[in-house]
Protein backbone atom coordinates (compact mmCIF):
# COMPACT_ATOMS: atom_id res chain seq x y z
CA UNK A 1 0.00 0.00 0.00
CA UNK A 2 1.53 3.29 -1.11
CA UNK A 3 -0.62 5.73 0.87
CA UNK A 4 -2.38 4.36 3.99
CA UNK A 5 -4.42 7.58 4.18
CA UNK A 6 -6.06 6.95 0.78
CA UNK A 7 -7.00 3.29 0.63
CA UNK A 8 -9.53 3.82 -2.17
CA UNK A 9 -6.64 4.05 -4.64
CA UNK A 10 -5.61 0.50 -3.72
CA UNK A 11 -8.91 -1.03 -4.87
CA UNK A 12 -8.63 -2.51 -8.36
CA UNK A 13 -9.41 -5.51 -10.54
CA UNK A 14 -6.85 -8.29 -10.09
CA UNK A 15 -4.22 -8.23 -12.81
CA UNK A 16 -3.91 -12.03 -12.93
CA UNK A 17 -7.60 -12.85 -13.43
CA UNK A 18 -9.09 -11.89 -16.85
CA UNK A 19 -12.53 -10.30 -16.62
CA UNK A 20 -13.62 -12.21 -19.73
CA UNK A 21 -12.57 -15.73 -20.59
CA UNK A 22 -14.06 -17.89 -23.33
CA UNK A 23 -13.10 -21.45 -24.25
CA UNK A 24 -14.52 -23.59 -27.04
CA UNK A 25 -13.51 -27.25 -27.32
CA UNK A 26 -14.60 -29.70 -29.99
CA UNK A 27 -13.76 -33.06 -31.48
CA UNK A 28 -15.37 -34.29 -34.72
CA UNK A 29 -15.11 -37.74 -36.25
CA UNK A 30 -15.37 -37.44 -40.02
CA UNK A 31 -18.29 -39.53 -41.39
CA UNK A 32 -16.23 -41.10 -44.16
CA UNK A 33 -15.57 -44.79 -44.79
CA UNK A 34 -17.38 -48.10 -44.68
CA UNK A 35 -20.73 -47.95 -42.91
CA UNK A 36 -20.64 -44.14 -42.76
CA UNK A 37 -22.39 -41.31 -44.57
CA UNK A 38 -19.74 -40.84 -47.26
CA UNK A 39 -17.90 -43.57 -49.19
CA UNK A 40 -19.81 -46.24 -47.30
CA UNK A 41 -19.02 -48.72 -50.08
CA UNK A 42 -15.32 -47.87 -50.31
CA UNK A 43 -12.82 -50.54 -51.26
CA UNK A 44 -10.50 -51.92 -48.60
CA UNK A 45 -7.59 -49.73 -49.75
CA UNK A 46 -9.72 -46.59 -50.00
CA UNK A 47 -11.26 -47.28 -46.61
CA UNK A 48 -7.81 -47.68 -45.08
CA UNK A 49 -6.97 -44.17 -46.26
CA UNK A 50 -10.21 -42.29 -45.52
CA UNK A 51 -11.60 -44.07 -42.43
CA UNK A 52 -10.86 -43.15 -38.83
CA UNK A 53 -10.11 -39.43 -39.20
CA UNK A 54 -10.87 -36.96 -36.40
CA UNK A 55 -10.47 -33.19 -36.15
CA UNK A 56 -10.22 -31.47 -32.77
CA UNK A 57 -9.71 -27.91 -31.66
CA UNK A 58 -9.52 -25.52 -28.74
CA UNK A 59 -10.34 -21.83 -29.15
CA UNK A 60 -9.42 -19.50 -26.29
CA UNK A 61 -10.06 -15.82 -25.77
CA UNK A 62 -8.93 -13.92 -22.67
CA UNK A 63 -9.39 -10.22 -22.12
CA UNK A 64 -6.28 -8.17 -21.37
CA UNK A 65 -4.81 -7.63 -17.94
CA UNK A 66 -5.27 -4.40 -15.99
CA UNK A 67 -1.79 -2.92 -15.69
CA UNK A 68 -0.51 -0.42 -13.15
CA UNK A 69 1.69 2.50 -14.29
CA UNK A 70 4.96 3.21 -12.53
CA UNK A 71 7.27 6.14 -12.01
CA UNK A 72 10.86 5.88 -10.73
CA UNK A 73 12.79 8.78 -9.25
CA UNK A 74 13.74 10.63 -6.07
CA UNK A 75 11.16 10.10 -3.35
CA UNK A 76 8.69 13.02 -3.59
CA UNK A 77 6.57 11.97 -0.59
CA UNK A 78 9.08 12.36 2.28
CA UNK A 79 7.47 9.23 3.71
CA UNK A 80 10.03 6.54 2.95
CA UNK A 81 13.66 5.96 3.73
CA UNK A 82 15.01 5.20 0.22
CA UNK A 83 16.12 8.21 -1.76
CA UNK A 84 14.82 6.63 -4.97
CA UNK A 85 11.46 4.89 -5.22
CA UNK A 86 9.15 3.31 -7.76
CA UNK A 87 5.56 4.42 -7.18
CA UNK A 88 2.48 5.25 -9.22
CA UNK A 89 2.52 8.56 -11.13
CA UNK A 90 -0.13 11.25 -11.44
CA UNK A 91 -2.98 10.37 -13.79
CA UNK A 92 -4.00 13.32 -15.98
CA UNK A 93 -6.62 11.57 -18.17
CA UNK A 94 -7.58 8.19 -19.60
CA UNK A 95 -4.39 6.59 -20.93
CA UNK A 96 -6.06 3.88 -23.01
CA UNK A 97 -6.02 4.54 -26.75
CA UNK A 98 -8.82 3.62 -29.19
CA UNK A 99 -8.29 0.26 -30.89
CA UNK A 100 -7.44 1.91 -34.23
CA UNK A 101 -4.57 3.85 -32.61
CA UNK A 102 -3.08 1.09 -30.49
CA UNK A 103 0.02 -0.69 -31.73
CA UNK A 104 3.18 -2.38 -30.56
CA UNK A 105 5.06 0.94 -30.68
CA UNK A 106 2.46 2.77 -28.57
CA UNK A 107 -0.11 0.67 -26.75
CA UNK A 108 -1.26 3.46 -24.45
CA UNK A 109 -0.72 7.21 -24.12
CA UNK A 110 2.30 7.90 -21.85
CA UNK A 111 1.50 11.63 -21.82
CA UNK A 112 -1.58 10.80 -19.74
CA UNK A 113 0.77 10.43 -16.76
CA UNK A 114 3.14 12.78 -14.99
CA UNK A 115 5.62 12.62 -12.13
CA UNK A 116 4.07 13.09 -8.67
CA UNK A 117 4.30 16.57 -7.19
CA UNK A 118 6.73 17.11 -4.32
CA UNK A 119 5.12 16.14 -1.04
CA UNK A 120 2.44 14.00 -2.68
CA UNK A 121 1.77 10.48 -3.81
CA UNK A 122 0.78 9.95 -7.42
CA UNK A 123 -2.94 10.21 -8.15
CA UNK A 124 -3.15 7.14 -10.39
CA UNK A 125 -5.04 4.12 -9.13
CA UNK A 126 -4.00 0.55 -9.85
CA UNK A 127 -4.92 -1.21 -13.08
CA UNK A 128 -5.75 1.85 -15.20
CA UNK A 129 -3.99 0.51 -18.33
CA UNK A 130 -5.74 -2.25 -20.32
CA UNK A 131 -3.28 -4.77 -21.72
CA UNK A 132 -3.58 -6.81 -24.94
CA UNK A 133 -6.06 -9.66 -25.29
CA UNK A 134 -5.19 -13.30 -26.00
CA UNK A 135 -6.89 -14.89 -29.03
CA UNK A 136 -5.70 -18.33 -30.12
CA UNK A 137 -6.74 -21.53 -31.96
CA UNK A 138 -5.15 -24.91 -31.27
CA UNK A 139 -6.02 -27.67 -33.75
CA UNK A 140 -5.39 -31.40 -34.09
CA UNK A 141 -5.77 -33.96 -36.89
CA UNK A 142 -5.91 -37.62 -35.88
CA UNK A 143 -6.01 -40.89 -37.82
CA UNK A 144 -7.03 -44.11 -36.05
CA UNK A 145 -6.05 -47.59 -37.23
CA UNK A 146 -8.15 -50.16 -35.38
CA UNK A 147 -6.60 -53.64 -35.18
CA UNK A 148 -8.84 -55.30 -32.59
CA UNK A 149 -11.55 -54.22 -30.17
CA UNK A 150 -8.94 -53.18 -27.60
CA UNK A 151 -5.93 -52.33 -29.75
CA UNK A 152 -5.40 -49.46 -32.13
CA UNK A 153 -2.72 -47.12 -33.45
CA UNK A 154 -3.26 -43.38 -33.61
CA UNK A 155 -1.36 -40.91 -35.81
CA UNK A 156 -1.52 -37.34 -34.56
CA UNK A 157 -0.61 -33.92 -35.89
CA UNK A 158 -1.34 -31.03 -33.54
CA UNK A 159 -0.79 -27.33 -34.12
CA UNK A 160 -0.58 -24.68 -31.42
CA UNK A 161 -1.73 -21.21 -32.50
CA UNK A 162 -2.84 -22.74 -35.82
CA UNK A 163 -3.57 -19.37 -37.52
CA UNK A 164 -0.32 -17.87 -36.17
CA UNK A 165 -2.21 -14.95 -34.65
CA UNK A 166 0.20 -12.63 -32.78
CA UNK A 167 -0.61 -12.49 -29.07
CA UNK A 168 1.34 -9.62 -27.59
CA UNK A 169 3.02 -9.47 -24.22
CA UNK A 170 2.28 -6.55 -21.93
CA UNK A 171 3.75 -3.13 -22.75
CA UNK A 172 6.35 -1.39 -20.61
CA UNK A 173 4.52 0.73 -18.02
CA UNK A 174 7.26 2.74 -16.28
CA UNK A 175 6.90 6.32 -17.55
CA UNK A 176 10.43 7.14 -16.40
CA UNK A 177 11.81 4.84 -19.09
CA UNK A 178 11.02 7.24 -21.89
CA UNK A 179 12.55 5.16 -24.67
CA UNK A 180 10.26 2.15 -24.24
CA UNK A 181 7.23 3.20 -22.19
CA UNK A 182 4.07 1.95 -23.89
CA UNK A 183 6.11 -0.29 -26.21
CA UNK A 184 5.45 -4.02 -26.64
CA UNK A 185 8.73 -5.78 -27.26
CA UNK A 186 7.72 -9.42 -27.78
CA UNK A 187 4.92 -11.90 -28.44
CA UNK A 188 3.91 -14.91 -26.42
CA UNK A 189 0.78 -13.88 -24.56
CA UNK A 190 0.47 -12.62 -21.02
CA UNK A 191 -1.99 -14.94 -19.30
CA UNK A 192 0.11 -18.06 -19.02
CA UNK A 193 0.39 -17.99 -15.23
CA UNK A 194 -3.33 -17.51 -14.65
CA UNK A 195 -4.86 -19.50 -17.50
CA UNK A 196 -2.31 -22.16 -18.33
CA UNK A 197 -2.04 -20.95 -21.92
CA UNK A 198 0.98 -19.14 -23.38
CA UNK A 199 0.40 -18.90 -27.14
CA UNK A 200 3.63 -18.16 -28.95
CA UNK A 201 4.30 -18.57 -32.65
CA UNK A 202 2.63 -21.42 -34.52
CA UNK A 203 4.22 -24.82 -33.96
CA UNK A 204 3.44 -28.38 -35.06
CA UNK A 205 3.88 -31.73 -33.38
CA UNK A 206 3.72 -35.15 -35.04
CA UNK A 207 3.23 -38.28 -33.00
CA UNK A 208 2.24 -41.94 -32.99
CA UNK A 209 0.33 -43.50 -30.11
CA UNK A 210 -0.53 -47.13 -29.45
CA UNK A 211 -3.54 -47.95 -27.31
CA UNK A 212 -4.41 -51.37 -25.91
Amino acid sequence: MENPFDRSREVAVSQDIPTHRYNLNFIYELPVGRGRTFLSGASRLTNLIVDGWEVSGIYSYFSGQFLTPQWTGRNPTNSRTPANVTIRPDLLRNANLPSDRRGVNQWFDPSAFDAPDVGNFGTSAKGVIKGPDVNVWHTGFHKNFIFTEKMRRRLEMTATNFFNHPNWSNPAVNISQVANVGVISCVGGVNGSSTGDQPGARSFRLGVRFEW
